[in-house]
């Protein structure tokens, strides 16, 4: 019988997929196979899980911001002033250069920001640049920027949603994806191809200049070549096809393991992390979701660290079950009220007191790849009366099912906003209404208007504490990415993170 590398070597070779030379670390290539390439790497023409992945590799921030430390530290701007609430100076180092090899200079941060706030740019996510009145440069390398309001959470989108373009290659084309496919950025990776159907390559800059908080690549070159679908990646790895993945699901990366080449690396800590809630659009088709009693009951019937266990395997020690639905690494996140302890007896009971002693049938709705999950929360609500079923259904479709009232408890993931901020916390859990409580909002309205933190973090707990008082939303576990690597690979990210591990954060051992 044929042996399973040569069995998956013929699956590959059936499915037109070419095999890469087997030994990368001497040709110092990391291969790094990714889902759905986007055609370009641009966050704002272009924004997407892919972009966060490869973006950061690409280009950098005027700041980057230390969660040990809880402060900004200088990124392409080496220092920064608030001379009063709404007014920032930008000292520009003058030791960069464009991976075209052009210098970069004050010119270009004026430029990236002027764009981004022109009336005529439309942009997905333009509202984080909302709260800049005016943009100039005061001196050969002194950037200016005021804003229209206090706004708390200003220098923290320049520090994560804000990469520097070079004003010499973005400017001219008309059609601002033509940039994407092209890229120049000054981060640790210089993109030498882009092409959505042949892959990314990206080399090592060597004129990159490291900041505290990222370092320069850890490998002379990436290739990620696009993939069709976890079948095919595991084949991949285990033909020695590639070095790295992730997001694969438990029983593949257990076998990869097990097979002897590689090992497993959990991703360090982040703000990511999925939660269950109840928007309240669907409490028209499920009556019973109305009473808070209900969605306590739901809660509590919740084995939270079961669910660490389910989701990490061999990796789940030391892990914790998230408490908020804001991490205190967030400027400006508080909460006192901690997530519902596990009480199935506690659970039947409200069910009980809410008339539902022989519970009720409910769906439980989430995205395929949290489909283990969801079926294990499925199987713990079951075990108090409540009938539940699971619903998987694309990412796109998550806001239009839930404006149909057709998500009655949805699992889903959520990255923390990406920011080490309270903002896209309160962006997610109110700005949205998911929860459709007037009182909430105006809870929430009052935090962006704070400037100092700990101020700031209380007025938060207000808004934190209600949705977990009326039982609207409730963090699970934490949404942390699992590794398959050879064993010639390391993982050099960060302790927490914001967003995901990008590939310049490997190096060999």
């Amino acid at each position: 019988m044929m042996n399973l590398k040569r069995l998956l070597a013929f699956v590959l070779f059936a499915m037109g997929l070419a095999l890469p030379a087997l030994a990368q670390k001497s040709k110092d290539t990391l291969r790094f196979p990714v889902f759905d390439p986007d055609a370009g790497i641009d966050t704002y023409t272009m924004p997407s899980s892919f972009a966060n992945v490869w973006g950061p590799s690409a280009y950098d921030m005027l700041l980057a911001f230390d969660p040990q430390k809880g402060s900004f530290v200088g990124h392409i701007a080496k220092s920064y002033k608030q001379l009063d609430p709404v007014t920032y100076d930008f000292e520009i180092r003058d030791d960069l250069k464009w991976h075209d090899g052009q210098k970069l200079t004050a010119d270009d941060i004026v430029y990236t920001l002027n764009y981004l706030t022109d009336p005529k740019v439309t942009l997905r996510y333009k509202a984080y640049w909302q709260w800049i009145k005016s943009v100039e440069k005061i001196g050969p390398h002194t950037v200016r920027v005021v804003a229209k309001i206090v706004a708390p959470d200003s220098l923290m989108y320049l520090a994560m949603r804000t990469p520097m373009y070079p004003k010499h290659a973005h400017e001219p084309p008309v059609n601002k994806i033509d940039f994407a496919t092209k890229p120049v950025g000054s981060g640790p990776l210089r993109i030498v191809q882009m092409d959505k159907n042949t892959g990314i390559v990206g080399e090592k800059y060597k004129d990159y200049v490291p900041s505290s908080v990222k370092a320069a690549s850890g490998v002379g070159r990436v290739v990620s070549q696009p993939i069709k679908d976890h079948g095919t990646l595991t084949a991949t790895l285990m033909v020695q096809g590639a070095d790295v993945a992730t997001d694969l699901p438990p029983d593949q990366a257990d076998a990869l393991v097990k097979s002897g080449n590689f090992e497993t690396t959990l991703g360090p800590p982040s703000t990511s992390y999925y939660f269950i809630g109840f928007p309240a659009t669907g409490w028209a088709n499920n009556k019973a979701l109305a009473d808070v009693r209900v969605r306590r009951a739901i809660l509590m019937a919740i084995d939270r660290p079961a669910l660490v266990k389910i989701k990490y395997g061999p990796l789940a020690k030391g892990i914790e079950p998230e408490e908020g639905l804001c991490s205190k690494s967030q400027l400006g996140c508080g909460f006192t009220k901690p997530a519902y302890p596990y009480d199935p007896a506690g659970a039947k009971k409200l069910l009980a007191e809410a008339g539902y002693a022989d519970g009720f049938d409910v769906v439980i709705s989430c995205f395929p790849i949290a489909f283990t999950e969801a079926q294990a929360v499925s199987g713990m609500l079951r075990a108090v009366g409540i009938r539940a079923n699971v619903r998987t259904h694309p990412t796109a479709q998550r806001q239009q099912l839930i404006s149909d009232g057709k998500v009655e408890i949805g699992n889903y993931g959520w990255s923390g906003g990406g920011m080490f901020d309270v903002a896209g916390q309160l962006g997610r859990h109110v700005e949205s209404n998911d929860y459709g409580d007037p009182e909430l909002a105006k809870l929430a309205e009052v935090v962006p208007t704070i400037m100092d933190d700990k101020l700031r973090r209380a007025a938060a707990a207000k808004v934190f504490d209600r949705i977990t008082e009326m039982a609207y939303a409730e963090p699970t576990d934490p949404n942390r990415p699992v590794f398959v690597h050879t064993k010639e690979v390391v993982l050099n990210a960060r302790t927490i993170r914001a967003e995901q591990v990008n590939p310049h954060e490997f190096g060999w051992k």
